[in-house]
Formats: C-alpha cells, sequence, structure tokens
C-alpha cells in the first residue's frame, strides 16, 4: 500500500492513518509471533485511531465472529461497504470480508456482502465470482450463472472463471452448455484436478440423459 502524504497535526487525518497503519504492522507481527491476544490487541488500537482503517475492521469483524459475536461482526464486515476507497484496494478487503463468511459456511451473510459490493465495485471479476458462489450454494442457480458469465466476461482469460461458470451452468442443469464450457476449462488447464473433476460429473450427468 501507498503510503499518502503525513501532516505533523495530531488531528489530521494523515496522522490517524499513519498510527493506524503502525498499529496494524504490531498486529501481524505479534501475529506471525504466534501472541495472539497482543495481536488482537494491536488490531484492536489500529481500528480505535482510526474506526475506517478497512484492514482493521475486517481483521476485528472476524474475530468478533470468532469470538461467537455474530452481531458485532456481522456489523463491523457490513461497515466496509460504505468505508472511503482510500487505497484502491477497499474492494480486496471486502471480497476476503465475504471469503472469511464463504469458508466458515456462512453463505446467506456472505451473499450479502457480495450484493452490497457488486454495485460499488462493478468492474471487479472477483466480486462477481464470490456473489456466484455464494449464489450456488444457496440455491439461487440462475443468479449464479449470471454472476459467473459477468465475471468472466470481466477476464475472459482467467481458468478458474471458466470452470465457475461451467460449474454454476451444471447446478442450474444446464448440461450440455456446461460440458463446452468445462471442456474449455480443462483445455486452458489440464492439470487442474477441479475442472476435471467437474468435466467428470457433468459427463457423467449428459450420459445418463
Amino acid at each position: 500500500m501507498a503510503r499518502k502524504t503525513i501532516t505533523t497535526g495530531k488531528s489530521s487525518d494523515g496522522w490517524q492513518l499513519f498510527e493506524a497503519e503502525a498499529q496494524y504492522a504490531e498486529s501481524i507481527f505479534r501475529n506471525a509471533l504466534g501472541d495472539i491476544e497482543a495481536s488482537i490487541a494491536a488490531a484492536q488500537r489500529a481500528l480505535e485511531i482510526k474506526p475506517n482503517y478497512a484492514p482493521a475492521v475486517l481483521t476485528m469483524g472476524s474475530i468478533e465472529y470468532q469470538r461467537g459475536r455474530e452481531t458485532k461482526g456481522r456489523r463491523l464486515f457490513h461497515s466496509l461497504l460504505s468505508l472511503p476507497d482510500e487505497s484502491g484496494d477497499l474492494w480486496q478487503v471486502i471480497d476476503e470480508a465475504g471469503s472469511f463468511l464463504i469458508q466458515s459456511k456462512r453463505y446467506g451473510e456472505a451473499l450479502d456482502i457480495y450484493k452490497g459490493a457488486v454495485s460499488r465495485f462493478p468492474v471487479r471479476a472477483d466480486i462477481y465470482q464470490g456473489l456466484g458462489c455464494c449464489a450456488g450454494h444457496q440455491g439461487l442457480f440462475d443468479e449464479a450463472v449470471a454472476a459467473a458469465r459477468k465475471a468472466l466476461d470481466l477476464e475472459p482469460d482467467r481458468q478458474d472463471l471458466t470452470n465457475d461458470l461451467g460449474w454454476s451452468l451444471f447446478q442450474a442443469g444446464r448440461l450440455r452448455e456446461a460440458e463446452q464450457v468445462l471442456l474449455r476449462a480443462v483445455a486452458m488447464d489440464a492439470t487442474d484436478d477441479l475442472a476435471r473433476e467437474n468435466l467428470r460429473h457433468c459427463q457423467a450427468a449428459v450420459s445418463k440423459r
């Protein structure tokens, strides 16, 4: 992250950003040492210094979820959607929040995050990828296909997005379309075990029909 020019006034946004970044770096350092309590304390200080510092919001939100304080975690994650994009990478922080929820199998909550994010970041393929993943897990297969197709339109050379579209089509019961897309995904990367397995499932379903 590029650091902005810092002014010396302690009430300035520049000072807050500098101090928040310093505390967050301390949090990462302490976590690497295995000192989890000190790491959490530093992340909390970063958030207190600059409440709209997105990395600290993400970290404390995930910690609240892990502590079983789901309401606080959800509130922090949703606040990301309205934060200023000072560094230009807010979409990545939001995607990390969505990925955390997906890994926790909180697909409905992650879907809400991604739906809020696509209106603000309509040209980020990874946001549509997350939306499609969550929609598929929620049984919203047509929505998953639409999201996967949009992601691939944005970055047509990405093999993982090609595989995602193929699987979304398979889940939607559009087997012939799915087979063609998955064949393309395998051709793009023959070493991708997931794409090959998805193609195998699809072709087995096609043969049964």
